[in-house]
């Protein structure tokens, strides 16, 4: 190949290049037991409670627990494009804003916010009759005030 077409080749792959770096994004692998909460600091090490957000620009950041986030989001106000938590029962990742949360002391939370995220509102009801409290879908949970642990 002659350096001409070789750079031929370069130019026109450019484009496939920047929209795959464009897409969607994804949630952040979390190393469990050695990445770090950017809210309070404590190391990630529950799978159920994790949450991470992408930023417009820069690197995901992670939480330990969905309370963090949403108290890492009220004081920072950074602005995401994406945000993601842990389906309690199957600690697959789901988008945010699709979940349904529970929120109930008997949930015990890493930082005790005892909040827990579910795939669907009737996996959240069945949870809520073992532990009692207050489903919320996405808007309500982060339009309300984040109250400090206990």
């Amino acid at each position: 190949m002659t350096r001409r077409s070789v750079l031929a080749l370069l130019l026109a792959s450019l484009p496939a290049l920047a929209c795959r770096q464009q897409g969607a994004p994804t949630p952040p692998p979390i190393r469990y037991g050695r990445d770090v909460c950017a809210e309070c600091g404590m190391i990630v090490s529950d799978p159920r409670f994790a949450a991470a957000a992408a930023p417009a620009t820069g690197d995901p950041v992670v939480f330990d627990d969905i309370g963090c986030l949403l108290r890492y989001r009220e004081k920072q106000q950074p602005q995401w494009v994406a945000v993601w938590v842990h389906d309690y029962e199957t600690e697959a990742w789901l988008e945010a804003q699709a979940a349904q949360y529970l929120v109930s002391p008997a949930i015990r939370s890493p930082m005790g916010y005892g909040i827990a995220a579910f795939s669907s509102p009737d996996a959240a009801r069945a949870r809520q009759t073992t532990l009692g409290g207050e489903l919320l879908d996405w808007n309500t949970l982060s339009a309300r005030p984040i109250e400090r642990p206990r």
